[in-house]
């Protein structure tokens, strides 16, 4: 045999096992992905669903989360995930998928204000504070 032609042929064969196993390679993921079920079961039912983000930075955001029912308000960051309220199981939430909703901060304010600042107007008995309001 032609030393040329032995050459070829190894590089033909290693070039053709090459592209077999990268299509057996594809094929595996498809199958995997395929088969896996994370997307798209029938009859699943979401436990976590996120209502609103609102970014306070580009890495800081409050994040408006229905987990089971329970409605709560989060904080996060790059670092962490704070729970900063969780908001009554009857507190109204408008449509957030309708193009007309309020957003996100009038939301927030208008549940904020619902649940948690209901406390009275502090009454000051310092006389040099009356003295400064008259």
């Amino acid at each position: 045999m032609n030393p040329d032609t032995d050459i070829w042929m190894a590089f033909a064969r290693t070039f053709g096992m090459l592209f077999m196993v990268l299509a057996l390679l594809l094929l595996g993921l498809y199958l995997v992905r395929r088969f896996s079920g994370i997307k798209g079961m029938k009859n699943s039912r979401q436990f976590i669903q996120v209502l609103a983000v609102h970014h306070l930075s580009p890495k800081e955001k409050l994040v408006l989360v229905k987990v089971l029912e329970e409605i709560i308000l989060m904080g996060v960051t790059p670092s962490n995930i704070t729970k900063i309220a969780v908001l009554d199981k009857n507190t109204d939430l408008p449509a957030l998928a309708s193009h007309d909703s309020p957003g996100f901060s009038r939301i927030l304010a208008k549940t904020l204000d619902r649940t948690i600042f209901k406390t009275e107007p502090v009454k000051t008995t310092d006389p040099a504070q009356k003295k400064g309001q008259l």
